[in-house]
């Protein structure tokens, strides 16, 4: 007859062995997508988003961010969030805007004075929060707008641009609808052409400029082709962070504390990074030979006037409502 002690020390044996050769189930790895090359002078998002995952992982969260297009382009960077694949983006502001239009009122222009007026608008106000609770109902979270650059001007290879009327005749491109509406207020036809055929695009003639902050052509080599740069102050160019819902709601109490500890240090990084960038890129422009230009306050207030009729074509009028309020409460 067997002992029953030694039986059971046989079985405790075979049961310890077996727990030793499966392997630890690790946390799973947070995936960051970049969206610019991993410059700390000039990408604005990517000191945003290597801030974030510094910070991640020196808290016991791993993460690792994924260069531009490797885990696919703005479309594709979208719906892996929404179907809770990919965990965080950087992305598209508009394009996010296509799973809620509540975002795409960071860019109406002319709406904000200032950096500072805009982080007033997001730090005092429910603002964030109002568009999470309707952007998570579709899978995606908003965690931060990220500024990129100083306030937008105009780019082109043609000609300076001085007033509204200089616009006439330039084929503008767009980023998207919401984008085209602008231009032709102003008198320019447009195109909408993805970022990654942009170079070509000014090349060939296909397009003649595009609207962005000073330090886009010089980091993405638009120089060769850009020759002239309008000032034109015409609002904050954001890109935004975005997160899966189904992650962020899986996380724990702690893990979540984390991530948003991540996300103040992140925008902290970004803001620091911001401080002084539109003179060095204006002065950067001037080096590579482009014609900077700055139109007159009287200008400026043309250019506003002709783009406020278009806020409700971008926006739905609640959206419209929630950032004029807002915008003049913080002002």
């Amino acid at each position: 007859m067997k002992n029953p002690r030694n039986t059971a020390k046989i079985l405790s044996i075979v049961v310890l062995t077996l727990l030793l050769a499966i392997p630890v189930i690790q946390a799973a790895e947070i995936k960051v997508a970049l969206d610019c090359p991993p410059d700390p002078q000039k990408c604005g998002s990517y000191v945003w988003s290597h801030a974030f995952v510094e910070h991640l992982n020196a808290n016991g969260m791993a993460a690792k961010e994924y260069a531009t297009e490797a885990l696919g382009g703005e479309d594709e960077k979208l719906d892996q969030v929404s179907q809770g694949l990919l965990e965080v983006s950087n992305s598209l502001l508009t394009k996010v805007g296509t799973v809620d239009p509540s975002i795409n009122g960071f860019w109406l222009f002319f709406i904000w004075d200032s950096y500072e007026h805009l982080d007033r608008a997001i730090n005092e106000s429910d603002l964030l929060e109002w568009i999470n609770s309707r952007l998570t109902k579709k899978g995606v979270r908003l965690l931060a707008p990220i500024p990129v650059g100083g306030f937008s001007g105009i780019a082109n290879t043609k000609k300076p641009i001085m007033t509204v009327d200089d616009l006439k005749g330039l084929r503008m491109r767009a980023t998207d609808k919401i984008q085209s509406e602008y231009l032709e207020a102003w008198g320019a036809s447009t195109v909408i052409i993805p970022w990654p055929e942009i170079y070509n695009a000014l090349q060939t003639g296909v397009a003649d400029g595009y609207l962005n902050p000073a330090i886009v052509p010089t980091l993405f080599k638009h120089t060769e082709v850009i020759k002239y740069y309008a000032d034109v102050r015409i609002g904050a160019p954001l890109r935004v962070a975005i997160a899966s819902q189904h992650w962020y709601a899986g996380l724990s109490d702690k893990e979540r504390q984390i991530v948003e500890d991540a996300v103040a240090a992140a925008n902290a990084a970004n803001r620091k990074w911001l401080a002084g960038v539109t003179t060095l890129s204006i002065e950067e422009l001037k080096k590579a030979g482009v014609a900077v230009t700055v139109p007159t306050a009287a200008e400026r207030e043309r250019f506003g006037e002709l783009a406020r009729p278009v806020y409700p074509q971008v926006v739905p009028e609640d959206v419209l409502k929630r950032f004029l309020e807002t915008a003049a409460k913080y002002r």
